[in-house]
Formats: structure tokens, C-alpha cells, sequence
């Protein structure tokens, strides 16, 4: 690390392993276009997804254990990191104005037909936006403040944690209401409750928008073999519903 500022890993499973599942995720993905909903499709889909979810949690597990307790991160790791996660965050913004696009392209093709175009097509009753999907936007709208209020707390913690005794100006960044022990010390466990708070508050609402939005695909009188509106709006809609579920387990 001395000469690179990179430490040298130990041989790992986790990207090939990684690569096996997204693989079989690609191939479940086939059979369901090709023979639609089937016990081979199933089959496929539990093995490559418990696959994933497996690599998943022991790759991350070991990245954690690399950073916080070995100390193998210098500064040129984080700010590798730093920016990965960026350009990660880029290309979801990109992704998702892609499925928009489409979207809002077949709708204004099919509405630019005077007479015989119509949008959403006949026959298709649409979802009614001002009911459950504005109860969702709202629950997801909470949780993404709980988030940060959980990520407040964190920082207010770890913080603490260097310096017990920390001027009142460095506690009113974080929190006004800071609780002091006797000694004019500050109880860090203050913050680290509230963040468990938060964190626990945050999972429940990403668990209620996602059997809101299960329940509202129960509800819709239409399917995503319903022409290209059902398919555009199931893609959309699934890949934001997908991001919830992993961020509301991870």
C-alpha cells in the first residue's frame, strides 16, 4: 500500500460468484419472455436471486470488515469509492430517464394521431394518480427524511466519539436538544438511539410502499402484456419498486 495507496487483496469468490447470479438472472429474465411464467421460470429465478442475495451480503460483509476494522482504506480507496458511487448514481438517473422517455415518446406518438390514436389506448383503465400512488410518493418522501435524519445522528455519534468533550457550537450542528451528563460531558448514546429511531422508522415506510405498490398492480385492470403502455409502466414502475426493496433490506 506504501507505494500504490491501495492494499493488496486476497484472492476472493464474490465477483465470480457475482457474475454466476446476474447470469442467471439474465437467463430467468429469457425464460420469461420465451415461455412466460413456469415452474422452470421460478426455479431460475429463486436459485440465481438467493444466489445474488447471498454474494451480496458476504461481499459487502467483507468490504466492511477491509474498512472499519482492518484499516486497509487509505484516502485514495475512499475517494475511489467516493466517486463510483457518484458515477453509480449518474447512470440510475439515466437509466430511469430512459424508461420516462420511452414512456412519454409512445404516449405523445400515439396522441399525435388525430382520430385513431389514443393515450393510454382503449381499453386500458388507468391507475388513478391522486389516491394510492399520491399515498406512496408521500410514504416515500418520509422515509428519504428519516434517512437523513438516521444519517444525522450517525455523523453526530461517530463525531462524538473522537472528542467527549465537544463545544456546544459542534453539538448544535447536529442536534440542538444534545443531552449532557454530569461533567459537562455529552451521553453519545443519545444520537446513536435516535438513529436506530430512525433507521427502524425508515424500513417500516419502504416496507409500506411496497405492499401499497403490490397491492396497487393487484388492483390494475391491466397487464404488462397489455400493449406498450402496460409493458412501459410495469418496467418503470418494477425497477423503482426493485430499488426500494434493496434499499430498504441493505
Amino acid at each position: 500500500m506504501a507505494r500504490t495507496g491501495y492494499q493488496l487483496l486476497s484472492p476472493s469468490p464474490w465477483p465470480i460468484s457475482a457474475a454466476a447470479a446476474v447470469m442467471g438472472l439474465c437467463a430467468t429474465l429469457l425464460i420469461f419472455c420465451g415461455e412466460g411464467v413456469s415452474w422452470i421460470f421460478w426455479g431460475s429465478l429463486s436459485v440465481s436471486f438467493s444466489l445474488f442475495i447471498f454474494v451480496l451480503c458476504n461481499w459487502w460483509s467483507d468490504v466492511v470488515k477491509e474498512s472499519t476494522y482492518l484499516g486497509e482504506w487509505s484516502s485514495y480507496v475512499v475517494r475511489t469509492y467516493a466517486w463510483g458511487f457518484r458515477f453509480f448514481i449518474i447512470s440510475e438517473a439515466f437509466f430511469f430517464a430512459g424508461l420516462l422517455g420511452s414512456f412519454v415518446f409512445y404516449g405523445v406518438g400515439e396522441s399525435s394521431i388525430h382520430g385513431v390514436g389514443f393515450w393510454p389506448p382503449r381499453g386500458i383503465k388507468p391507475l388513478v394518480p391522486w389516491k394510492m400512488a399520491l399515498l406512496n410518493t408521500a410514504i416515500l418522501v418520509g422515509s428519504s427524511a428519516t434517512a437523513n435524519w438516521a444519517l444525522k445522528f450517525v455523523q453526530a455519534h461517530n463525531t462524538l466519539n473522537f472528542d467527549m468533550e465537544v463545544k456546544k457550537s459542534e453539538i448544535k450542528r447536529f442536534n440542538k436538544s444534545g443531552k449532557k451528563l454530569a461533567g459537562g460531558t455529552v451521553d453519545t448514546y443519545y444520537y446513536q438511539d435516535r438513529a436506530v429511531v430512525a433507521f427502524i422508522v425508515t424500513i417500516i415506510l419502504g416496507v409500506s410502499f411496497t405492499f401499497l405498490q403490490a397491492l396497487e398492480y393487484y388492483w390494475a385492470s391491466f397487464s404488462f402484456g397489455d400493449g406498450i403502455y402496460g409493458s412501459t409502466f410495469y418496467l418503470l414502475t418494477g425497477f423503482h419498486g426493485l430499488h426500494v426493496v434493496i434499499g430498504t433490506i441493505f
